[in-house]
């Protein structure tokens, strides 16, 4: 059997870990915390995020360097912004067979990933695995169907998900990809602002619908392709991320609204926070061009939400 590491013992790498398992593979779930490891290996559970499900028995946890030659697939399930501090205190070596990143935001100082990965890593095959997956199912092996994005090969990864309920969608396009797992994190926030508001189904319909107007024209103006916004990892991740309290970002912003946000950072990883405040910082896109955008920077910057949503709807009517 082929060895498969994970990178990230939450709950979407544990998920993924005993997915692949039931494949006839050997899974490695790596963890920065020992004591974690150690948990996992002799009660067979994940007590943090699922502690009454036994992990299947092809799982063994580990901690400290990695040395990739052992795996043949590397999978990266920790946050984005903290790639580079694992490569430089994990990773012993940098040439990896097959590197497929699964976080969905940015690096520390606004990079992508994937160009990091590139820049950093000797990777013979770099795909991106994103869409509307929420950990908790996935472990129940519950239907679920995802975009892969890598140049070629891509059944290298597919054969690894067959025999499971995890179906794959195959995509040339991993910069776009990326991007839209990024974006719609940040636009998750604001529709858990709106939920938070109370202003009903009506605006958040018509809230979900101008975000994907504004998710293709950030596109374009990155120069990507747009027809991916109706993939798996563009509306399909979208609609599950902004409607559900399972959703992290979505919940941020339901709390943010609600004051409850101090308290509820420090014990999740918000992606679309991080991303929306890195991306404003290097003035890569310019926000008077996605007014959704700005409305939702502006509100996390502390101005009032119903001025901001009265001045975004109060903006001259226009033809599309």
């Amino acid at each position: 059997m082929k060895n498969i590491l994970i990178i990230g013992a939450g709950s979407w790498g544990t998920a993924l870990a005993n997915t692949l398992a039931y494949n006839n593979t050997n899974v490695f779930l790596w963890t920065a915390n020992q004591n974690v490891s150690e948990q996992i290996n002799k009660t067979q559970t994940n007590k943090k995020y699922f502690k009454k499900l036994k992990l299947h028995k092809n799982i063994t946890s580990l901690s400290g360097k990695i040395d990739p030659k052992f795996y043949s697939y590397i999978f990266y399930v920790l946050p984005a912004k903290a790639f580079e501090k694992f490569l430089k205190n994990y990773l012993i070596k940098n040439q990896l067979n097959n590197f497929i990143i699964c976080s969905k935001g940015l690096g520390e100082k606004g990079e992508f990933v994937s160009d990091l990965a590139k820049k950093k890593l000797r990777i013979e095959h770099l795909f991106i695995l994103s869409g509307p997956s929420f950990a908790d199912e996935v472990i129940l092996n519950k239907p679920t169907a995802l975009s892969l994005a890598g140049k070629k090969d891509h059944q290298i990864i597919g054969k690894l998900f067959q025999n499971t309920n995890l179906r794959l969608y195959y995509s040339s396009h991993i910069k776009t990809l990326e991007f839209l797992g990024i974006l719609k994190n940040i636009y998750a926030l604001g529709a858990g602002i709106i939920d938070a508001l109370n202003l009903g189904e009506n605006a958040k319909a018509s809230y979900l619908t101008r975000c994907l107007y504004e998710i293709k024209s950030t596109l374009k103006l990155k120069k990507l392709d747009q027809e991916q916004l109706f993939s798996l990892g563009g509306v399909g991740d979208l609609f599950l991320t902004s409607n559900s309290t399972r959703s992290r970002n979505y919940t941020f912003g339901y709390k943010f609204i609600k004051n409850k946000s101090k308290k509820s950072e420090k014990k999740i990883t918000v992606e679309g926070l991080n991303s929306i405040f890195v991306i404003n910082k290097n003035k890569e896109i310019n926000f008077n061009q996605l007014p959704i955008l700005k409305t939702i920077l502006n509100i996390l910057k502390g101005k009032n939400p119903k001025i901001e949503i009265e001045k975004l709807l109060k903006r001259k009517f226009k033809f599309e």
